[in-house]
Parts: C-alpha cells; sequence; structure tokens
C-alpha cells in the first residue's frame, strides 16, 4: 500500500472520520496510526519458510532426520543464506532450527554450500539461483521489522 494510492486514501478517510466519531461521543481526542499488516516482518523462519518453497519442497523438510542429498542441499542452502541475511543468528540457533543438529553440521554445511558454488555443480547452483530470486523477491515486499506508521 503506497501512501498516495487510492486504499491508503479510503483507509486514511475512515480512520479520521474515526476519530471524529471518538471525539464527538466521547469528548476524548485520538490519534490513529495506519500501519500495513498484510505483510509479514523479516524473520529467519520466514526466509526459510521461502527457499523451501522455492525448492519444491516442505519447510518442514528442514527437521527431518535424513540424508538424501535433495533433503541436505535444502538445509546447506537455507543454514548459508541465513549466515548472509541474518548474521546475528549463530550456529547453535540455526542448528536448532534445523532440529538439535551440531553447530559443526551448519558450518559443514556451509562450507559444502561455498564449495559446490565455486565448482559450478550445474544441479547445485541452479537449486541456489531459485532460492536466491525466491529471497529476494520476499525482501522486496516484506515489511521492515520496524515499520514506519502513518498518521491518519
Amino acid at each position: 500500500m503506497k501512501h498516495g494510492g487510492t486504499s491508503f486514501k479510503t483507509a486514511r478517510h475512515i480512520a479520521r472520520s474515526a476519530q471524529q466519531t471518538i471525539k464527538n461521543k466521547t469528548g476524548m481526542g485520538v490519534s490513529i496510526m495506519l500501519c500495513p499488516t498484510h505483510i509479514s516482518p523479516k524473520t529467519p523462519e520466514r526466509m526459510l519458510y521461502k527457499i523451501a518453497i522455492a525448492l519444491g519442497m516442505s519447510p518442514e523438510t528442514y527437521t527431518m532426520k535424513n540424508r538424501a542429498r535433495d533433503i541436505v542441499e535444502l538445509r546447506f542452502i537455507g543454514a548459508y543464506f541465513l549466515r548472509m541475511y541474518f548474521p546475528d543468528v549463530t550456529l547453535h540457533q540455526i542448528a536448532a532450527i534445523f532440529g538439535g543438529q551440531d553447530h559443526s553440521s551448519i558450518v559443514s554445511g556451509i562450507a559444502r554450500t561455498n564449495n559446490l558454488l565455486y565448482t559450478g555443480d550445474t544441479r547445485f547452483v541452479e537449486k541456489y539461483n531459485r532460492a536466491v530470486n525466491a529471497v529476494e523477491e520476499w525482501l522486496k515486499n516484506v515489511a521492515p521489522v520496524y515499520p514506519l506508521a502513518a498518521r491518519a
């Protein structure tokens, strides 16, 4: 919702009418803040969800105790992106998100991701690029963690 858009103008009109109604009925002046809620904030879990969906997998796959290549590569990419986009998330926290793995498994997965990208593993690079596109699209459409509210 853009500040100059029709939806915003309509919401602001409704908010101003509500402010006036409250003042008329109670004598109290109130300020109503407009803040879009249809876009979720940036969180590591939301990003992992977007990556899993982009790769055609279920988000629950991250926590599966399975060593199938597709599942392991999903965790590799997820860990790599968490370190890139959420540097404050520790290796232990990433391990917990992935079902209680050891932090050294996360380090190994990130190293394997770097190696697969460096060597140009075609299948892996294609998955990685799909994940990059999904995350970049998500970041364009996601609300900041502390959204700026507009006064009515």
